[in-house]
């Protein structure tokens, strides 16, 4: 009796699996239909694009060499986590950027009509900041090479050129960005780097020597990288940033000014890196095991 029973259950599962399948089948071929399909509408529309990747990758190799460089990531497991945090960095940002507006009934209602909301909620180029600037206090733990690359940064993009024509003042600007980089360089590795040139800590002094004491950096670490107060102060940092980059001094350059990037409302910028920064510290506790509450 139990057999028959039994023998009937998978007849009739049998049975109705294959128009379930053909439904089912049938609903994802209606779904990525560009005529009739919701997520079709929302994968191909304003919520993806190819340049998304290209940003990705482009500003991946920047940044990471420029993290390298100035010693925002320490160590080897410590540059292992932000490359798999980049890695899911994109998915993220669209699953977030995806949720945002189809939480917004102005938004969602453009969106499955097959157009794109003038307003966009979040940037790529801040979100992809909470991966590294959890790294600067240790960047600047040596303080005194960031004082002199920004001393002259000040003096040769801000002040000098104010009274001189235009492109002299383009040529002063690009002069004091390439001078104030190389005394940047030069007073982090000029000691290590075997060279004809003296050490910086004897013709530099405090640009070379000045620097933070172990517990300031590991407060200042702990700070960054806790999930409560990391995010508002990546966020403030970020919308810093964003005003400085983007003044008239600056985007006046005309090679720099390709690099640097467009002026954000500041609700954008603060949003974007804010959950960034939130995204990345999620990504170091669940590999780690250990995650920074408060500092």
């Amino acid at each position: 009796m139990r057999l028959a029973v039994i023998r009937e259950r998978v007849g009739s599962t049998i049975r109705h699996w294959t128009p379930l399948r053909s439904a089912l089948g049938e609903l994802f071929t209606q779904e990525f239909s560009y005529s009739t399909g919701y997520l079709a509408t929302i994968l191909n529309g304003c919520l993806f694009a190819p340049s998304l990747l290209t940003f990705w990758f482009v500003n991946g190799v920047i940044d990471f060499s420029t993290a390298i460089a100035i010693g925002a990531v320490s160590t080897p497991a410590g540059l292992q986590l932000r490359l798999l945090a980049y890695v899911l960095l994109v998915p993220t940002f669209l699953l977030v950027r995806m949720g945002l507006h189809l939480l917004h009934p102005g938004h969602r209602a453009q969106i499955l009509d097959g157009s794109c909301p003038s307003a966009q909620p979040l940037s790529l180029d801040w979100f992809s900041l909470g991966v590294l600037a959890t790294g600067l206090p240790l960047a600047v733990q040596n303080l005194g090479p960031w004082l002199g690359m920004n001393a002259v940064f000040l003096v040769g993009v801000f002040l000098v050129p104010r009274p001189l024509p235009d492109r002299r003042a383009s040529e002063v600007k690009l002069l004091a960005l390439v001078l104030g980089s190389a005394l940047f360089l030069y007073a982090n590795y000029g000691a290590v780097v075997a060279s004809p040139w003296p050490s910086p800590a004897t013709t530099l002094g405090p640009v070379a020597t000045f620097a933070l004491d172990e517990e300031t950096t590991r407060w200042l670490f702990r700070l960054v990288n806790s999930m409560f107060l990391g995010p508002l102060a990546v966020a403030v940092f970020g919308v810093g940033t964003n005003h400085v980059l983007t003044r008239p001094e600056f985007t006046d350059i005309p090679i720099i000014r390709h690099a640097l990037p467009r002026r954000d409302p500041d609700v954008v910028v603060a949003t974007s890196a804010a959950l960034g920064t939130a995204f990345y510290l999620t990504v170091v506790g669940l590999a780690t095991r250990h995650l920074i509450l408060i500092p």
